[in-house]
């Protein structure tokens, strides 16, 4: 494997995994006949903007440095004792996701609605049996596999920010939960954790 290889496996996942976000974001709204999306640019909460811009310059990065090796000098990133872990980390995240929202069906938004409650089931089978967020769990050890494989400052901050970012977005939307369902979601909460 030359050195150039890891490289272009975490250009490829990335690029994978942003098509299978827009994908399904698209699939969803079209075959469910409901609005996956229920952000827009202004009902967007400060951290929802702050992950964004990150997500995008991170994204950005880890595609561009397959061309570009330079650019992990400008960023700091230090080379990875074992960048196959990283991306094999990647791979766990990001199929986790994927499992996640295929399991949702119809349920999966991003975002909370805005108007009411739209969403008629609580998704408490597949991954979350275990976890209250595997979708926020499967990004997190995405980026995590990203930081092992290109370690940093972007790469590690992106992660400790996301997971803060993240921590505020759970709030909101549990608090639309707990509107939408009320003694439901307080007795699944009470029994899956909010992480794993």
């Amino acid at each position: 494997m030359t050195e150039s290889d890891p490289r272009y496996a975490v250009a490829g996942l990335t690029v994978f995994f942003i098509l299978w976000i827009a994908g399904f974001a698209v699939y969803s709204s079209v075959r469910n006949k409901v609005r996956a999306v229920t952000v827009g640019p202004r009902r967007a909460t400060p951290w929802q903007r702050v992950l964004l811009i990150l997500a995008i310059a991170l994204d950005g990065y880890l595609i561009a440095r397959a061309w570009r090796p330079t650019l992990d000098q400008m960023v700091l990133a230090q080379s990875s004792p074992a960048p196959n872990l990283g991306i094999g980390l990647m791979l766990v995240g990001g199929g986790l996701m994927i499992a996640t929202h295929l399991h949702m069906g119809a349920s999966w938004r991003i975002g909370v609605p805005q108007q009411g409650g739209d969403i008629d089931s609580l998704v408490t089978t597949g991954p979350h049996r275990y976890s209250r967020n595997p979708i926020y769990l499967g990004i997190l050890i995405l980026i995590a596999g990203a930081a092992w494989a290109v370690p940093g400052p972007l790469t590690i901050g992106a992660l400790v920010i996301t997971f803060v970012g993240l921590q505020s977005i759970i709030a909101e939307e549990e608090a639309y939960l707990v509107r939408q369902f009320g003694s439901e979601y307080a007795a699944y909460k009470e029994r899956v954790r909010r992480w794993i």
